[in-house]
């Protein structure tokens, strides 16, 4: 009679052991599904993921929210709403000496300034302008 209560005992045990290692699988499945589900936190204002690029556009979208600023170039108003790859060469120099008459620490201010305008720099120009804001960095 003993041992009956014994086999049962372990056997209960068992069974007690094997429910919970089942729910804590399911449990730490269910995580690892939650954490590839959720989006990835974003990098506080002020911090760069590492993506200079990225990051540069994403401040630059983010200017759009906050009103305009001019750097003596209100004649570029003329240009709002226009394509980014409309511009001709003469306008095209137009940008380009603005850009590079300021102080390359406003470049990244300027260029906010021109999206809160809703202005688009000329393609010709993108990459000028982001390698003058990433010396600064």
């Amino acid at each position: 009679m003993n041992t009956t209560y014994i086999i049962c005992a372990v056997v209960l045990l068992l069974i007690f052991v094997l429910y919970y290692l089942d729910r804590w699988n399911k449990s730490q499945g269910n995580n690892a599904e939650q954490t590839e589900q959720q989006p990835q936190p974003e990098v506080p204002a002020g911090e760069c993921c590492g993506k200079h690029v990225v990051c540069e556009k994403q401040k630059l979208a983010e200017a759009r929210m906050r009103s305009a600023q001019y750097f003596d170039d209100e004649e570029l108003d003329r240009f709002r709403g226009r394509s980014s790859n409309g511009y001709n060469d003469s306008e095209v120099e137009e940008f380009r000496y603005i850009m590079y008459t300021m102080r390359q620490n406003e470049v990244r201010e300027w260029m906010e300034c021109l999206q809160a305008r809703q202005i688009e720099l000329p393609d010709e120009l993108k990459e000028e302008c982001f390698s003058m804001m990433n010396e600064m960095e």
